[in-house]
């Protein structure tokens, strides 16, 4: 039995609006090889009978170009729905912000790394949708490890299990915590 975190994670682990261009630009590709493939079907003429080559190359011409003009159809229609309706690609993007959130509250403490990359990658999103990502995140939600106190202040938002930390107002810069004691000293030397 599928448990609700599952679900969630299925849910969560797609960004919408990336896939949408994605499968955009996968039409495009589509549609460019079946119509080049219908041009191909001159080059078979060659190796076949001509009278069974002319009944599979009108066939199969009519019904090539006919799937080409479908995905062109309904990547026009992507294209244009994706572009035009301001509120679903909002709503796309804010889905997207809280996948993001998500899979951040839910990082296992192995790479500090890791949670770099995904707040880089919120930051982005929230910068699409006019969100600021610093009023998103709570990094004492984060249940990996803790941050100890003497740390926390330099400040620390999260530490993995290799002692390196994620550290800088940004959210975006990544020291041992051997580095940041040092700094820490460095501090209170030219106190």
């Amino acid at each position: 039995m599928t448990k609700p975190s599952e679900y969630m994670e299925a849910f969560f682990g797609v960004e919408l609006n990336q896939k949408f261009e994605d499968m955009i630009n996968d039409l495009h590709e589509i549609e460019d090889g079946l119509k080049k493939f219908s041009t191909e079907l001159d080059k078979l003429e060659q190796e076949m009978d001509p009278s069974e080559f002319r009944e599979m190359r009108r066939e199969g011409k009519a019904l090539i170009f006919e799937y080409g003009q479908e995905i062109k159809d309904a990547w026009q229609f992507l294209d244009f729905y994706l572009k035009s309706d301001k509120n679903t690609n909002q709503i796309t993007l804010e889905r997207d912000a809280y996948m993001k959130i998500y899979q951040i509250y839910k990082w296992d403490g192995a790479d500090v790394r890791d949670l770099n990359t995904w707040i880089k990658e919120l930051k982005e999103i929230c910068e699409k949708v006019g969100l600021n990502a610093r009023d998103l995140l709570n990094f004492k939600k984060l249940t990996a490890h803790p941050v100890p106190d003497e740390v926390s202040k330099f400040p620390v938002y999260a530490i993995d299990r290799q002692g390196y930390c994620l550290t800088s107002s940004g959210f975006d810069v990544v020291m041992h915590i051997d580095e940041v004691h040092e700094a820490m000293e460095e501090r209170k030397g030219q106190h």
